[in-house]
């Protein structure tokens, strides 16, 4: 009997020493020490990851050890704020994104698409770029003629800088055709209480971009389902009519199907079937696709890495036997074999976008 207490209290009892199933914050904004997930609970039992929860001096879940009971602060309401464009945009299936720094990224005049996606990020980092950007405009900076999608996807750390003034001052400046709404960072380790603030952080930033002149794509975020749906539908009463995913983690994760079904639940229940863009992959994962849009550039990445592409597959490496005598006639290739490719990434970054556009013809 006494060790069948001692289990039952081990199931119930956090690491903040309350009993999780009299404690009004668990399942809404705590997951519980019992899921064996929250890296707040890890820590407290030793367990560390550099980077992240170690050293304690930049650890950025320390409140939530000496405050385990914490609420999340709600951003201030307004629900009237509409967009003033409200826009179904026309994209093509798969977007390719490519590298503002890197020309060997900027595939046109060889290849010519609707649409390709940048990364506000790349911006920020590489301060010198902006001025030339603003001066020329950012179409005839890239010198590419169709349009283009402004992500706003960027690491953490960059994140927790920016202000609502910040973007609207930056999209400003850069006059891309369309821009996704603020990211924001929510893990399923995190304490709910964290990624509930960061969800309200992302409608609350959103409604920043009612003014702006070009279509806004409402950047769905969320840790649990809840929080999914609860970043839908507001941006649905926004009035956004194209959405996005980042899908590059969840789809590590195996978290992708049932993100995805969420936020496609909720835009039913609202009468919507408006394109989702997948932010992060390069590669169709469901099937039927429907209104699934993709957008990533592992073309380029693996370009850089000398991985070759042959039809629905990354075929290998340019020197590994089975690839290097690999034959394209390809605008790329023009004849050449793979291994011919290894000191010319671009045309290597062209062959792959190629064999990534057939991927959904």
């Amino acid at each position: 009997m006494l060790m069948l207490a001692r289990s039952i209290s081990l199931r119930t009892e956090g690491a903040c020493g309350k009993n999780c199933t009299k404690c009004q914050l668990f399942r809404t904004y705590c997951p519980g020490c019992i899921t064996r997930i929250c890296l707040v609970a890890k820590c407290k039992r030793g367990t560390t990851y550099e980077g992240i929860t170690s050293p304690k001096s930049f650890c950025r879940l320390r409140e939530y050890c000496n405050n385990p009971g914490r609420m999340p602060e709600n951003f201030p309401n307004q629900d009237k704020a509409r967009l003033r464009v409200q826009l179904k945009l026309g994209f093509p299936d798969f977007i390719p994104t490519i590298s503002l720094t890197d020309r060997r990224s900027w595939f046109w005049p060889d290849l010519q698409v609707p649409w390709i996606a940048v990364r506000l990020s790349e911006f920020i980092k590489a301060k010198d770029m902006m001025p030339e950007s603003v001066c020329r405009g950012l179409h005839d900076f890239l010198g590419f003629g169709g349009k283009i999608l402004l992500s706003t996807v960027m690491e953490d750390e960059i994140l927790d800088r920016l202000r609502p003034t910040d973007y609207l001052e930056m999209i400003n400046d850069i006059k891309p055709d369309a821009v996704m709404t603020p990211d924001v960072y929510t893990y399923v380790d995190d304490p709910l209480s964290l990624s509930w603030m960061q969800t309200f952080k992302n409608v609350a930033y959103a409604r920043a971009f009612a003014d702006l002149s070009i279509p806004v794509v409402g950047l769905v975020k969320g840790a649990i389902t809840k929080q999914v749906t609860y970043s839908t539908e507001k941006l649905c009463e926004l009035g956004c009519q194209n959405f996005a995913i980042p899908s590059r983690e969840l789809i590590l994760l195996d978290l992708l199907d049932g993100h995805v079904l969420t936020v496609t639940t909720a835009l039913r229940k609202k009468g919507m079937t408006p394109p989702v863009v997948l932010y992060g992959l390069a590669y169709p994962v469901r099937r039927p696709r429907g209104n699934m849009i993709y957008s990533g550039m592992s073309w380029f990445i693996d370009a850089k890495r000398g991985v070759y592409y042959k039809g629905n597959k990354r075929a290998g490496y340019i020197t590994d036997t089975y690839v290097r005598f690999e034959e394209c006639g390809c605008v790329a290739c023009k004849g050449r074999m793979a291994l011919d490719l290894g000191d010319d990434t671009r045309s290597l970054a062209l062959h792959n976008l190629q064999q990534t556009l057939g991927r959904f013809a």
